[in-house]
């Protein structure tokens, strides 16, 4: 390829993103996407480590998951959070239910986003406020249920190998995390529009948000350890961050929403009518 021809093709390239990404309106929505992430960080962390606590019972291992949902907080709160949620399913079951109801309908303001994206893009009619709201709340607690049952299998796993003494590899364990996010996200793809997209479009679509959503952690760690306990203003750098982290997974998101969009509109025009 000539250097003209691949600016050209830079070019294309470059037109090609701006139309999906600005014309598209996906911009917009990030914005509204990642607030949804923010305000969902603190639910979500507790009503997780809840219902895995709830499945588990008073066992060890529900210590374990619930240190490890606690991660999405500040350092300073996880161990409150782990220690309120351990010691309250025994003294008071009905908070433990408040935490689960306030993760669904936090998640679901996030999952309605990501509906509203698709449905735009595909053309699709929305229901009445009542019935997509329900769909919404409907879709956020298939979800969080999933990532629940996924960290407990993970916990189980761990405390399986430590006691069986086995060495699992990091690569199949990231191998492991890498699927299973690409699975949640089809899924969220695939029935967030009231006009279900094709699995195989999905799946595409799936791709890049996953590796987008692996790839946040690993800056976010860095970003942390750069600014943690070295000035004044800590705080309002960690929240900084969590602002930033949330950005970046609402772009992953909604990218791989509209890719998989694209891809079921491509399929759709290709198939016979």
């Amino acid at each position: 390829m000539t250097s003209s021809g691949a600016s050209k093709w830079v070019r294309g390239a470059a037109s090609r993103f701006a139309s999906f990404y600005w014309d598209s309106g996906l911009s917009a929505d990030v914005p509204a996407l990642a607030w949804y992430l923010v305000a969902a960080c603190a639910p979500l962390a507790l009503g997780l480590a809840a219902l895995a606590t709830i499945i588990l019972g008073d066992a060890p291992q529900a210590e374990m998951v619930a240190t490890r949902m606690a991660r999405l907080l500040p350092r300073d709160v996880r161990d409150q959070v782990v220690l309120l949620v351990l010691r309250t399913r025994r003294d008071s079951p009905l908070f433990l239910a408040v935490a689960i109801g306030a993760m669904v309908w936090a998640s679901a303001g996030a999952t309605g986003v990501i509906e509203r994206a698709e449905s735009r893009l595909l053309g699709a009619p929305r229901p009445g406020v009542i019935a997509l709201k329900l769909r919404h709340v409907s879709l956020a607690g298939g979800m969080v249920t999933l990532i629940s049952l996924m960290a407990i299998a993970a916990t189980e796993a761990t405390h399986l190998r430590e006691r069986l003494g086995v060495t699992i590899p990091s690569w199949s364990v990231s191998i492991g995390s890498a699927l299973a996010t690409v699975t949640l996200c089809a899924l969220v793809y695939r029935f967030a529009s009231p006009r279900p997209i094709v699995w195989s479009a999905a799946l595409l679509g799936a791709i890049p948000a996953t590796l987008i959503l692996q790839i946040t952690p690993l800056v976010a760690g860095y970003y942390a350890r750069a600014v943690i306990g070295r000035t004044p203003v800590t705080l309002f750098l960690v929240l900084g961050g969590l602002l930033f982290t949330c950005y970046l997974v609402a772009q992953g998101l909604l990218i791989g929403a509209g890719l998989a969009v694209e891809v079921n509109t491509a399929g759709d025009a290709e198939r016979p009518s």
